[in-house]
């Protein structure tokens, strides 16, 4: 009777398949490095081709490179298309794929790939004469965190007034997850504003002037919301906990013509907050 044999079959060498992807990945992320990789892909010369299979091999790794180029850019793209429209399509490419080698996505959601990008741009030699782009990238990003923020209901000044009535001064509002505060040198909230679709032809940009704002979503929709310093000071007050009577102390203090009923209707209507809380 024919007996079974068993074949041995080596197991295959610790951490090679880790191996080949970092040669892979070192491949579509320089060129210095497709040597290394030419052996992991499989390819034949085919009937006329006049390419030998390393050439071949070397064409599709550019294929590859090409792909995640796109896949960069188009990513950036989503996250910050003022910048987009700013530079125009060439260079933000050029942005992306040197971004991208920099910073390789560190996750497979994509939507964390450009969380880099401002400071990135900010050290970029060839965005050197153009300084106030990292501050529009950065408020991009916080609208970009805002839109995928966890939904969070806010809370509108009259039920805040319901609760709390002539107490408003002595309590805390609670911040929204869904709302940030910015500000920059450069005026790239106005930046942001003017290139919406729809944008209001009368914004004027001052690029050398201050500017502040606040990100939230109301309503599924985010939006950016001007406010002056005084409203800045009065608004990181209260996301520190400071109770509303002494925040709006900071404001008048900060603006003597600050006018308290028009700027809590104004942080109420944006969404700002979310609860309360009474000291």
């Amino acid at each position: 009777m024919n007996k079974l044999v068993h074949q041995h079959h080596p197991a295959p060498a610790k951490n090679a398949l880790a191996d080949i992807q970092q040669r892979f990945a070192a491949a579509l992320l320089s060129i210095n490095a497709i040597d290394e990789a030419i052996p992991l892909l499989k390819v034949k010369a085919l009937g006329a081709s006049q390419l030998t299979e390393v050439e071949l091999a070397q064409n599709r790794l550019a294929f590859y490179r090409g792909n995640l180029t796109a896949i960069w850019k188009q990513t950036l793209s989503n996250a910050y298309p003022v910048l987009l429209q700013l530079v125009g399509e060439e260079f933000f490419e050029q942005l992306a794929r040197a971004y991208g080698r920099a910073h390789p996505s560190q996750s497979g959601n994509l939507n964390f790939f450009g969380a880099d990008f401002s400071q990135f741009v900010a050290n970029n030699e060839h965005c050197a004469d153009y300084p106030y782009f990292s501050d529009v990238i950065a408020l991009e990003w916080l609208v970009h965190q805002t839109y995928y923020a966890e939904d969070v209901e806010p809370i509108s000044l009259v039920d805040v007034l319901a609760q709390v009535g002539e107490q408003l001064s002595e309590a805390k509002l609670q911040w929204s997850s869904t709302a940030h505060l910015f500000q920059s040198p450069w005026d790239a909230v106005s930046i942001w504003l003017a290139h919406q679709t729809g944008a209001d032809d009368s914004i004027e940009i001052n690029l050398e002037q201050p500017s502040f704002g606040v990100v939230t979503r109301p309503d599924w929709r985010v939006q950016l919301t001007p406010i002056t310093q005084a409203e800045l000071i009065a608004l990181q007050a209260l996301a520190e906990s400071a109770t509303v009577g002494a925040a709006l102390e900071m404001a008048v203090e900060a603006d003597p013509h600050f006018n308290i009923p028009e700027q809590l209707s104004k942080w109420f209507d944006a969404g700002i907050f979310s609860g309360i809380q009474v000291t």
